[in-house]
């Protein structure tokens, strides 16, 4: 695991949220939850969440996987982390997480505090 992804799911944890331990694809929809690796980025983590599979309507899945990332971003938010959503994910949800400067390693677009 990356610091950033290191990073990401300690805070995450601080708050109560227990990252899984891996989403492989046939673990998806099996359960609602998220799970922490490196970003395709250095210096970023990637979130990736999904949603237990109720029915035929894949949209509602995508909903809850949706608000359970929103809930996450609200953890990390204020923290100073950035993030940029990944698109095309349906009915999975996921983003990179860019832990701020004072964290760790410095984002690629961002300049070095002092």
């Amino acid at each position: 695991m990356s610091d950033a992804a290191t990073w990401v799911t300690r805070q995450l944890s601080a708050a109560g949220f227990t990252a899984l331990p891996s989403l492989r694809p046939g673990e998806y929809f099996k359960t609602t939850g998220f799970a922490v690796e490196a970003g395709s980025i250095p210096n970023a983590a990637r979130v990736t969440v999904t949603a237990r599979y109720v029915g035929q309507d894949k949209y509602e899945q995508w909903g809850e996987a949706n608000k359970l990332a929103n809930k996450l971003m609200d953890v990390l938010e204020p923290l100073g982390v950035g993030f940029e959503e990944i698109d095309g994910r349906e009915p999975n949800c996921a983003f990179d997480a860019y832990p701020p400067a004072s964290a760790g390693p410095v984002r690629p677009d961002e300049e070095p505090t002092t």
